[in-house]
């Protein structure tokens, strides 16, 4: 009875949030298009009462909107149903139900079930499906070829989660046999608040689509709080046009970075891209006098960039990490040995994007020109 309750709770609030004309303030977390591209925040993971979730599927809609993201993707789980005897255990039916919430909100809604199966091979999300309960099948291997008949987006959930992974991180033989019939596309370096260095290796050596997601399963409200700086990870996707086939487009493509924690990680082509739309500077000729050059760096994004100084900058008396906020704008000054006008052009120096990186361990490289 507590159980039913409990549920019955969950459903009607999710119910009136999806009816409920208000459905609050949009918190906009600014990520600047790059040239030739939209940028999209999105979360690819997200479940509801229909699987394991605690909340209705118009409510995700509504979260995914007031936490500024631009497109979701609902997987719940197809093989993990512990509510079907209180709610339509039809698998297509969260997507239609938050149909129109997210048509009229301006949120990308995306069909997708999550393969919930023993390691080896794991739990994976395939996105883009026309019918998801297609993938319901005895053996795992026939629901991924449903998936692929479908032509959906497939990537591998929370390789380094301990439920099925306690000791360590293993890529197993039938991961390969996927990925070499076309089954597997992605990984997911980051789940919920949990960072995989070994995914994301694996993602670079074996060209495999980087994500990151929340895997929320209850209220975000309720796992993130936004007055801290709270946010859900998520995956930047890089899409040609604002559509679905853009996502798809661009997640086959690999066109993509995944924001977690206040930390980038991605390719170093999509990180130098991004890091240049987020960036501007400008000559400060009141203060570029004598022997000192200066400049104004802005940062048009909601991402705080934490630069460390290359040997060379540091000669020119640039010595300490350097802050440089969401939304602001931070002096820069260096100081010549001599007269600052007997250098000719702009002199380059190089910085170290300390939250950006290529590779484990590894951040990008930028340069601000003085």
């Amino acid at each position: 009875m507590k159980r039913k309750i409990f549920l019955l709770f969950f459903l009607f609030s999710g119910l009136y949030a999806g009816l409920n004309a208000q459905d609050g303030a949009r918190r906009n977390f600014n990520i600047p298009d790059i040239p030739g591209y939209h940028t999209l925040k999105c979360d690819f993971h997200i479940h509801t009462v229909f699987s394991y979730g605690l909340v209705w599927p118009t409510l995700r809609v509504v979260e995914a909107w007031q936490e500024g993201l631009d497109v979701i993707a609902i997987t719940d789980h197809i093989e993990y149903k512990p509510f079907k005897y209180d709610v339509n255990p039809d698998l297509n039916r969260p997507y239609q139900l938050a149909a129109e919430k997210a048509e009229k909100l301006g949120v990308m809604l995306i069909q997708g079930g999550e393969i919930t199966r023993k390691m080896p091979p794991g739990h994976s999300n395939a996105l883009f499906l026309d019918d998801v309960n297609r993938l319901d099948t005895v053996k795992w291997e026939d629901a991924f070829a449903e998936a692929k008949k479908q032509g959906a987006f497939i990537f591998w959930n929370h390789p380094g989660w301990k439920a099925q992974q306690p000791d360590t991180t293993i890529w197993f033989d039938e991961h390969t046999g996927l990925m070499n019939q076309g089954m597997l596309h992605g990984i997911e370096i980051v789940n919920y608040k949990e960072y995989y260095p070994a995914a994301f290796a694996w993602a670079l050596e074996k060209d495999l689509t980087l994500l990151g997601n929340s895997d929320i399963h209850g209220a975000t409200a309720q796992e993130y709080n936004p007055a801290q700086g709270e946010k859900r990870p998520m995956t930047i996707v890089f899409a040609r046009e604002r559509t679905v086939k853009g996502v798809k487009d661009a997640l086959f493509e690999k066109r993509t970075v995944v924001l977690f924690d206040g930390d980038l990680y991605g390719r170093e082509e999509w990180l130098k891209r991004l890091f240049a739309a987020c960036t501007g500077q400008e000559n400060n000729a009141r203060a570029s006098v004598n022997n000192t050059r200066s400049v104004f760096v802005t940062n048009y994004s909601g991402i705080d960039f934490h630069l460390i100084p290359g040997k060379e900058a540091r000669t020119y008396g640039l010595i300490y990490p350097l802050n440089l906020p969401a939304y602001s704008t931070i002096e820069l000054s260096i100081k010549f040995k001599g007269d600052a006008a007997a250098v000719q052009g702009s002199l380059p120096l190089g910085f170290v994007v300390e939250n950006a990186f290529i590779a484990p361990g590894k951040s990008l490289n930028t340069t601000i020109r003085f």
